[in-house]
């Protein structure tokens, strides 16, 4: 067992110039743009709504049913937002934390990815 031990202490010194290249710079998603431009159109294959039921066609939002812009946020604002609703700890709507829980972290990235390709709607 203790010759085990060189090889672990090894791998464990290489763990922090390994990781940072493996992540993507702090405060950005690695994202599918196209494949968020999807779900927003049309939801998931697991029942979460389109974006664009609530927030717009031009997801401009919808000041009526306080759903907010969505076009032009940063990718770290779309994921700390639907990490925050998911869990309860932002917003009162029932549906959206529904549909923010659902959500697969493959699917906020992609979708924070597409709406921060958009211009910001007016």
């Amino acid at each position: 067992m203790s010759h085990l031990r060189p090889a672990l202490l090894a791998a464990l010194m290489l763990l922090p110039t390994l990781a940072p290249a493996a992540l993507p710079p702090q405060g950005t998603a690695a994202g599918n743009a196209a494949r968020g431009k999807d779900i927003v159109a049309h939801g998931t294959a697991n029942g979460v709504l389109p974006c664009m039921v609530c927030h717009g066609t031009d997801l401009a939002g919808n000041p009526a049913i306080g759903a907010p812009r969505l076009a032009g946020l940063p990718q770290a604002t779309t994921l700390a937002a639907l990490a925050a609703i998911a869990a309860g700890k932002q917003g009162k709507n029932y549906v959206m934390r529904n549909i923010a829980h659902a959500l697969t972290g493959a699917d906020r990235a992609d979708i924070a990815a597409y709406l921060a390709s958009l211009p910001e709607a007016d």
